[in-house]
């Protein structure tokens, strides 16, 4: 994986929130992510196929779900990724991270 690549992806304010997201509570899906930051589904999906591709999550099915969570090993040889992720505590993240507890309070989708 290739330092620019990581960057890149890191450049976009949606794809940190999804960072920051899955750092807090270890995996989302799709919908999980799409309901919390008030994004189509067609905008998520393109935002999770660029990480994806960068490498920086990890997706793992459950059932027909598709669940994301950060690529640990990934962040282990690259710690300046720990370390942006770290320093981000605009009020977007923090509003982000609340409308998820809230959120998970009500899930009833994505459930086999």
């Amino acid at each position: 994986m290739e330092t620019l690549d990581i960057l890149k992806s890191l450049a976009d304010l949606n794809r940190l929130r999804i960072l920051k997201i899955l750092s807090a509570f270890k995996e989302a899906c799709n919908c999980d992510l799409e309901e919390v930051l008030k994004l189509n589904q067609s905008n998520t999906s393109r935002h999770i196929t660029k990480l994806r591709k960068d490498k920086l999550i990890i997706c793992e099915k459950k059932g027909k779900w598709s669940y994301y969570s950060l690529n640990l090993e990934l962040l282990e040889k690259n710690s300046f990724i720990t370390n942006i992720l770290e320093s981000l505590d605009d009020s977007i993240f923090l509003e982000d991270k609340n409308s998820f507890i809230e959120f998970l309070k009500t899930k009833n989708h994505c459930l086999d």
